[in-house]
């Protein structure tokens, strides 16, 4: 990490991913009311692209085109297009909470892959048991799925595939070496994930949308893009910079309530017992995992 900044210049950043990361599930159900998943992914991707053209300009940097850069922007779409399709299809389906919860079971996928495909992946007992309480709780709400209706369980499947893909891509970066500067790496990836969503359009988008979206569809789309998308990702590359990544990954322990919370006050979202146990058991497997890295990150900062 870097010399310490300002305690404001971390406290900051961290409350705006907090808040991003814990809005955002609720910005793409938002969204959805006046489009077509597919239509309304299209839009974001091509919103956030430009954008983040812009602001990599403003920096004065620019997109690379060596081949690993391009292997590196190629994983990156793939890690932001599938699982944002996927979540998007899955988000007509499922509450805005549940998608949050169901995201917060990211980290442990992408950990429990990264210890078989990643040499030197260590993963400490704790983890595994939170792993296990997570994957528990997502078993718990299948086997007492019968209070799914059909469109919930297959929103639910649809999510978990975006969450599959995601945690894959991740993996799949990681093996593939040094990065570039996260913006570029990041620009690069939006640009060529705003292409492909325009090139698979005409074969999975269905019809053209008829009208514009409502204000409150394209509100969230325009908060999904810059929002969601870039200042987000500002915020995290510059606290993994300043802190450990046991502080890191708290916030994703913190987003999942406060998404659920967020979706029952705004958007009248209601739970059954059975999903809010499996939702609990995820987040408390979520916690265990977030707390041995807190507990590494402290026992490197004393023996410095």
């Amino acid at each position: 990490m870097e010399s310490e900044p300002p305690q404001q210049a971390i406290a900051g950043p961290y409350m705006a991913l907090v808040l991003i990361w814990s809005t955002t599930p609720l910005a793409i159900v938002l969204s959805l009311r006046d489009m077509n998943a597919l239509w309304a992914l299209a839009l974001r991707m091509l919103l956030a692209a430009l954008v983040a053209v812009v602001v990599l300009r403003v920096a004065g940097m620019r997109l690379a085109w060596t081949r690993p850069a391009l292997r590196l922007y190629g994983m990156g779409a793939v890690g932001m297009v599938l699982p944002m399709a996927f979540t998007y299809v899955g988000a007509r389906h499922v509450s805005s909470g549940l998608i949050s919860v169901l995201f917060g079971l990211a980290p442990l996928i992408v950990a429990l892959l990264a210890r078989f495909l990643v040499p030197g992946t260590l993963v400490r007992p704790l983890q595994w048991l939170g792993m296990m309480l997570g994957l528990g709780g997502l078993a718990f709400m299948f086997l007492h799925g019968e209070h799914l209706v059909r469109a919930e369980l297959m929103g639910v499947l649809w999510i978990l595939a975006g969450v599959l893909t995601y945690a894959g891509a991740t993996v799949g970066a990681k093996r593939l070496g040094p990065s570039l500067h996260p913006l570029v790496q990041t620009t690069g990836a939006l640009v060529l994930s705003s292409l492909g969503c325009l090139l698979v359009l005409p074969l999975a988008g269905g019809s053209m949308p008829s009208h514009w979206p409502g204000m409150v569809s394209m509100g969230a789309i325009v908060y999904s893009a810059c929002f969601g998308s870039i200042i987000a990702m500002m915020c995290y590359f510059h606290l993994i910079r300043h802190i450990s990544p046991g502080a890191v990954s708290l916030i994703t322990l913190l987003t999942p309530m406060i998404a659920v919370l967020l979706g029952v006050l705004v958007n009248h979202e209601r739970f059954r017992q059975e999903t809010l146990t499996g939702m609990a058991l995820i987040v408390f497997g979520l916690g265990l995992y977030s707390l041995q890295g807190w507990r590494d990150a402290r026992r490197m900062r004393l023996a410095q």
